[in-house]
């Protein structure tokens, strides 16, 4: 039998069971989350409502990271562009009256929401909403993303990559982009 979009939604956002397991790790992840970058380990804990004395030992921090990311990662597309076109609302200088001059700040959450956009474009195609990359030369930043949502259009300005096209082949592209998975792999 094959799983359509739609059972995988039922199966996953849906779900008390996913739902309470995302719940849990994210609960044990907050527990192990401690001031700045450190987490605390080799602590013991007795569960209030058991008795239980467990240990919190080292590396399982980042086992549960890994659990909740891939637990994330099974949730719907739609579910995830949701999440995504939220983050970028959040952050959006312009959604804020942002008009310039730009901070180091404003940069920053700039960077941050077109990365997002980016992210958003995936999203949309990967959930079936019809979505696309147009261009503007009119406006300083010429590259504009589109989502076609249920609602309606929604559209962002982008900047254009700064340097042109070098001239590459597609055998040199493929060999560029071998050579860089081949270094991300590591010895």
């Amino acid at each position: 039998m094959t799983t359509t979009r739609t059972d995988r939604a039922r199966t996953t956002a849906d779900d008390p069971e996913f739902i309470a397991l995302i719940a849990t790790v994210e609960t044990v992840l907050a527990e192990w989350t401690g001031p700045g970058p450190v987490r605390p380990h080799g602590v013991a804990h007795q569960d209030p409502r058991t008795g239980l004395l467990t240990w919190h030992l080292r590396g399982l921090p980042a086992q549960l990271d890994h659990l909740h990311a891939a637990l994330r990662a099974a949730e719907p597309a739609e579910v995830r562009l949701a999440r995504t076109l939220a983050a970028i609302a959040a952050i959006d200088p312009s959604r804020h009256g942002h008009t310039g001059p730009d901070t180091p700040e404003i940069t920053t959450a700039y960077k941050q929401r077109n990365a997002l956009i980016w992210t958003a474009l995936a999203l949309a195609h990967e959930a079936g909403v019809p979505a696309g990359v147009g261009h503007d030369p009119t406006d300083p930043r010429p590259v504009v993303v589109y989502l076609e949502l249920p609602a309606g259009q929604v559209s962002w300005h982008l900047p254009a990559h700064p340097t042109g096209w070098d001239g590459h082949s597609t055998t040199a592209k493929y060999a560029r982009a071998q050579a860089f998975v081949d270094l991300a792999a590591g010895p």
